[in-house]
């Protein structure tokens, strides 16, 4: 019996639909760049391999950028380290095949235009140039020039050891690390934009530790009257995607982008996932165990959901997420539950509400007290 029961609702594209379940990220490196070229570790993480042998890769890209090594992959093509043979430098190629999957470039043009948006900002990646190239080899390609940041925060996580005690972040860390991602989100919202794929692969590191957020294919204006719901759903990877969107909203807001972040920023205090399932109804069944039942029956839209019986009828009503966290000096540290003060436990709460008319967004959480640190 399937667990989530969805109201009909409009079919998202077949483009839309594979995007927002592509595995993996443009951006999952299999190896981390050289130090040379802005690799980094983010605070306390392992340092980088040494660098793989530099070889040429086929023609340049528009007779301009010289494909030196592939640094990721994914359905709509491949992402590369290059050189801009006219000035030297090192630059990130983001490489689609326009005729296998977007034969119209909205898929190149939408992720331009959300770039050109957040135009300046530190902690999004920055847009170099665009256009469409290709050869014999390759066919047509539209590609994207963007800066060559480092590796991606996931890559970073998991370097620091092989279990979760090893692998996680200070509480101090954690504030540095979540204030340039709230305050990257921040700035995609405050010019209309939801990102709906936050995730750790999707997250670079420079060489001092800093992050930017990348990958805005998915982005999504969201305050122009020809960008009002319904919206694409699903959207966002599924161990990063809210309960609202689980349960099938297509009016859902920038929040969902919020929910996103406090998974990132648990994952980052853990070691490890905070919710793991296979399915949206795994899913739905970590969160509650969690997160308990009466904050999402308290949502507006939640009538309209129609929750599985096996959610209704759980025993845990109420939020578990404080316990799983020890006050600084107080039970924590290695081998057993991580610190978190209570302060920081807010911004974590008030992002992983289930409720989204009452979850933090962005902007509200970097007003927090525990930002003033």
């Amino acid at each position: 019996m399937a667990i989530v029961k969805r109201a009909a609702r409009r079919k998202p594209t077949t483009t839309a639909h594979r995007r927002a379940h592509r595995r993996p990220s443009l951006w999952a490196r299999s190896h981390p760049p050289a130090p040379a070229d802005g690799a980094a570790s983010s605070p306390r993480s392992a340092p980088a391999a040494a660098p793989a042998a530099v070889v040429a890769l086929g023609d340049p890209i528009d007779g301009r950028y010289q494909r030196m090594s592939r640094i990721g992959s994914g359905t709509y093509g491949q992402v590369y380290r290059a050189v801009d043979i006219r000035t030297g430098k090192v630059v990130a190629v983001k490489c689609l095949r326009r005729e296998d999957d977007d034969p119209d470039g909205l898929e190149l043009a939408g992720e331009v235009r959300a770039l050109e948006a957040c135009r300046g900002h530190p902690h999004v990646v920055q847009l170099i140039d665009h256009g469409r190239g290709g050869g014999a080899a390759t066919g047509p390609e539209d590609y994207i020039v963007m800066e060559l940041v480092g590796p991606s925060l996931d890559l970073t996580i998991h370097q620091r050891g092989d279990d979760a005690a090893a692998r996680r972040y200070a509480e101090g860390d954690v504030r540095l690390l979540m204030r340039q991602l709230l305050s990257g989100v921040r700035g995609m919202h405050d010019v209309g934009l939801m990102h709906r794929d936050l995730k750790p692969d999707n997250v670079l590191v420079d060489v001092r530790g800093n992050l930017k957020i990348c990958d805005l294919g998915f982005a999504r204006t969201k305050d122009k009257e020809e960008s009002a719901p319904p919206y694409t759903n699903p959207v966002a990877a599924l161990l990063y995607r809210s309960p609202e969107v689980i349960l099938g909203s297509t009016t859902y807001d920038e929040t969902v982008d919020s929910w996103a972040l406090g998974c990132i920023m648990a994952e980052l205090l853990v070691g490890e996932r905070l919710f793991v399932g296979m399915t949206d109804e795994e899913m739905l069944v970590r969160i509650v165990d969690v997160l308990g039942m009466d904050d999402i029956t308290e949502w507006s839209g939640y009538d309209d959901c129609m929750i599985p019986e096996i959610l209704t009828k759980s025993k845990r009503r109420r939020s578990r997420l404080r316990q799983m966290f020890a006050l600084p000096g107080r039970g924590g540290g290695p081998g057993r539950r991580p610190e978190l003060s209570q302060a920081g436990y807010q911004v974590l709460s008030g992002l992983l509400t289930c409720n989204p008319e009452k979850r933090m967004t962005a902007a509200q959480a970097l007003q927090h007290r525990w930002f003033a640190v």
